[in-house]
């Protein structure tokens, strides 16, 4: 017999009011569907819990003693849920957190804080990362979780996206494409632009455009690799290079002499919470709270999306 613990709570707040309308209220159900899930019960139980009348509902002898035993099942599962909760919040230990760049944006701080008055027994250790690392540690087991930005070539990746930011073209304020308000891909065809210096073939595709199905011909050329933002911005700054990159670089990386143009028609770039495997509690609790944080954020995170670089 598989009993739904809401059928017992129907059941037990008719067993205590004896009235089918003010139990509907307390629940803050229809009497129709309250009848029917107590006949569902009664169905499950195998015998009459109730007598009804057009004047009273009562309970059987057998709905006596089902009583005693609900009772003793609700609240022991409450007490449970209690106890998860304790036990949930007492979290102790280091928690490595695996960072790159500006990383989730206005979110990170929002993240790390909400997570500490949370889990106030659990040290969060940021582990900053360069280009060369784009997994931000969880490749080597250095971080057991991480802000990341897809696509990442790496086995037993588990995420969740928090957001998804818009590509945009980085180049000097003299630049002939600095004129444009934004920039295609046809635009881009003669131009040199920036490659990150990893071994992940996945992610430098991404981010040199090599990933879009064009013919190479018809895509900007490869020049300098980097191996951290600074380099690249550099490259970019002496005029050596165009640099692929994310909308809020405008905000979190401004430097005088550089623009950022939009880059139409490109899918933009996910960033994301990620992990290895199977999750630690710790990993668990991270995520729900970044999942948190990004709910109750949505005109940040639209905002983000929009590709806004005030």
């Amino acid at each position: 017999m598989d009993v739904h613990t809401r059928r017992l709570r129907h059941f037990m707040a008719l067993a205590e009011t004896l009235h089918f309308t003010r139990a509907a209220e307390k629940l803050y159900v229809s009497q129709q569907g309250l009848s029917r899930s107590i006949t569902e019960l009664e169905h499950d139980v195998g015998v009459p819990l109730f007598t009804r009348t057009t004047r009273a509902v009562e309970l059987t002898d057998a709905g006596t003693a089902f009583l005693r035993a609900a009772r003793q099942a609700l609240t022991a599962l409450d007490s449970g849920v209690e106890d998860a909760h304790r036990a949930h919040s007492k979290m102790t230990g280091v928690l490595r957190i695996g960072f790159f760049a500006a990383s989730a944006l206005e979110l990170t701080p929002l993240i790390i804080s909400e997570f500490r008055a949370h889990h106030p027994s659990v040290s969060p250790r940021i582990e900053s990362y360069d280009l060369t690392d784009p997994s931000c540690g969880l490749r080597s087991g250095e971080t057991d979780v991480a802000f990341l930005r897809l696509p990442i070539d790496l086995t037993d990746l588990n995420t969740e996206v928090l957001f998804t930011e818009p590509l945009v073209v980085g180049m000097t304020t003299s630049h002939p494409l600095a004129a444009q308000s934004s920039v295609c891909l046809s635009d881009l065809q003669d131009q040199v632009i920036s490659a990150p210096s990893t071994d992940d073939a996945r992610w430098r595709a991404f981010w040199t455009l090599r990933d879009l199905g064009v013919d190479e011909d018809n895509l900007p050329r490869i020049g300098r690799e980097t191996a951290t933002m600074d380099e690249e911005l550099d490259n970019v700054a002496a005029g050596l290079t165009l640099s692929v990159s994310v909308s809020s670089m405008n905000r979190f990386a401004r430097r005088a002499s550089l623009v950022y143009r939009m880059l139409e028609q490109v899918p933009g770039s996910e960033l994301c919470i990620g992990w290895r495997g199977r999750p630690t509690p710790l990993v668990e609790a991270f995520v729900a709270v970044a999942q948190k944080v990004r709910n109750e954020h949505a005109d940040l995170v639209a905002r983000i999306e929009s590709g806004d670089q005030d």
